[in-house]
């Protein structure tokens, strides 16, 4: 083995050496390696020649010894085996091989499949994937970021996969990803929070919507997907795209609270447009031609004095305005299809009752999430879901800006808010007009 790993230098190797190094110099490729070639054809890289010696130790055979040769490369780190893998990957090396067909990127080969129907078959199946199209749109050019070729080869039987590994390792960068057994009480949420992932990490890698019903024993991968090979589609669509209304504000002392005087009614356009796709995401988008549909028609606002409200306190009661529980933009607005405003901003925001009272529910309300409601007596009910974190129970006597949780996203939420609901006497009240 000793004559293997430290073969004579001669002016051809230097000539190599050389010849790499300006490789080097000219492609960026700054880590020195070691091809591991086993019967005339390379296996894989590793770091240094100490690293064979000790896998061959391992491997306790003196035979093996003589069919293994190490050329001086460079390469990239990603590409270099670990060090607790390397007996592994010999012993594989080793093994009698047979007829397969390599997936391989970037001259890398990353997958075996049985044969290039099945390996061709399944890139197929990744770039019909990963070329989504919507509505009014169709394919003009797809392709893949990076040079990916299929080559039939001989490879170890263990390294052969079925296609479901195959493309786990194509996904996720590995063919043996977490799984998780759905539990009672679980949704994606809750799992996604276990984990440290975002609930849209186990939809992509799981093929899920965000609202899916889980059943109990259902397998779930936990990988976040890191796809290694990237699908580039240009498509061309039309649309018809909402034109917002706008809102125009006056006021009028003689009325109370917020008057409607005009509804606002959403215009609409013809959009036409190009765009690139990265793996079915959206990479940009480049309008070719736009046409107006429909006009918006603007909303009047009509703002009066604001009114009071008489609340419980420990001394009795009191009458004043509610406090904005936490602050940021209204993402949505109270409407007759919307029982409160949603106050858009960064997770972890603080979040005070709005005026004193007791807390009457604090716990898990499915769509809401984590959910809040604090009874202010005289009728007046305010509730605050989707919070983060809940630091109030059932039972509690708060005071007006005392901290009863933090915004998030939970139950049925597409982002971090506050979901802010006012009722008075069982109905629901557009909280602006109690708001100071």
């Amino acid at each position: 083995m000793q004559d293997i790993l430290h073969n004579k230098k001669t002016w051809g190797n230097w000539l190599l050496v050389i010849f790499l190094v300006t490789i080097i110099w000219l492609f960026g490729i700054k880590t020195p390696a070691y091809s591991v070639v086993v019967d005339g054809k390379q296996e894989f890289v590793v770091e240094n020649k100490e690293e064979i010696s000790t896998a061959l130790n391992q491997i306790h055979d003196e035979g093996y010894g003589n069919r293994v040769a190490l050329k001086l490369t460079f390469v990239n780190r990603a590409q270099l085996v670990a060090h607790e893998n390397i007996a592994a990957e010999l012993q594989l090396a080793f093994e009698p091989k047979v007829a397969a067909a390599a997936i391989v990127v970037n001259g890398n080969p990353v997958a075996y499949l049985p044969d290039r129907t099945v390996a061709e078959a399944l890139l197929n199946q990744w770039q019909e994937t990963n070329a989504p199209l919507t509505p009014g749109e169709k394919l003009i050019s797809v392709g893949f970021e990076e040079q990916v070729e299929v080559t039939e080869c001989e490879a170890p039987a263990a390294k052969v996969l079925a296609w479901n590994d195959a493309w786990n390792v194509i996904n996720l960068g590995t063919e043996a990803p977490q799984i998780y057994n759905v539990q009672p009480g679980d949704s994606l949420w809750t799992i996604a929070r276990a984990n440290d992932m975002y609930v849209s990490d186990i939809t992509q890698t799981n093929n899920l919507q965000e609202d899916a019903i889980l059943d109990l024993g259902q397998q779930i991968i936990l990988n976040k997907p890191q796809p290694v090979i990237t699908v580039i589609a240009q498509v061309e669509g039309t649309e018809n795209v909402p034109i917002p209304y706008q809102t125009n504000t006056t006021n009028d002392n003689s009325i109370t609270g917020i008057k409607v005087k005009t509804e606002g009614q959403n215009g609409e356009k013809y959009v036409a447009y190009t765009a690139t796709k990265r793996n079915g995401n959206l990479e940009s988008k480049a309008v070719s031609e736009e046409k107006v549909l429909k006009a918006a028609v603007d909303r009047v606002v009509v703002k009066g004095s604001k009114a009071t409200y008489q609340v419980a306190s420990r001394g009795g009661t009191s009458s004043g305005r509610l406090d904005w529980p936490v602050y940021g933009s209204i993402s949505q607005s109270y409407s007759g299809r919307h029982s409160g405003i949603d106050i858009a901003g960064s997770t972890g925001s603080a979040i005070g009752a709005a005026a004193g009272g007791t807390v009457t529910f604090a716990g898990w309300q499915g769509g809401y999430g984590n959910f809040v409601i604090i009874n202010h007596g005289n009728g007046l009910v305010t509730r605050y879901a989707h919070l983060s974190k809940i630091y109030v129970g059932s039972g509690d006597w708060v005071n007006q800006g005392q901290s009863i949780g933090t915004r998030g996203s939970t139950g049925r939420s597409t982002g971090p808010h506050l979901h802010f609901e006012v009722l008075q006497n069982g109905s629901f009240r557009n909280p602006i007009n109690y708001l100071n």
